[in-house]
């Protein structure tokens, strides 16, 4: 596979993910742009989900508390993708999350760990850190 072909094969992930994300449609985000087991590395805490159904049901409590604080929407602001061969990627993220009293958008970093197993690309794993951190 070509790198620019799997790039962007990358960043249309990220793109569908986000779009799903703001659907509140986390069946559909673990089918299409989810390996399970998947892991969170936020700060110093990990947690792991090991079946979709579990996995659903973690993103759509998280979604949830966001709405709960006026949350409307995220916007993919960035992505940079670094292939690690023919089937590994890492994405940088920048993300903006909106909310409905229009207060300044909440911008985070994250880098994800991308596969493609052959049936296409899938995100294993997330890191959370600063914008500044992410991954060129």
């Amino acid at each position: 596979m070509v790198a620019g072909k799997a790039e962007g094969e990358v960043k249309s992930l990220m793109s569908r993910y986000i779009d799903l994300f703001n659907a509140d449609d986390f069946a559909t985000a673990a089918e299409e742009c989810y390996n399970v087991p998947f892991s969170w590395l936020v700060g110093p805490t990990i947690d792991s989900v090991t079946t979709r159904q579990a996995f659903v049901e973690r993103m759509s409590g998280m979604r949830a508390s966001l709405a709960e604080q006026g949350f409307e929407r995220s916007d993919l602001v960035g992505c940079t993708v670094r292939m690690l061969g023919a089937d590994a990627a890492l994405a940088g993220v920048e993300v903006a999350r909106h909310y409905a009293d229009k207060r300044p958008p909440e911008v985070t970093g994250g880098t994800y760990v991308a596969h493609n197993d052959g049936r296409g690309w899938r995100l294993t794993c997330l890191i959370g850190h600063p914008v500044s951190d992410i991954v060129s």
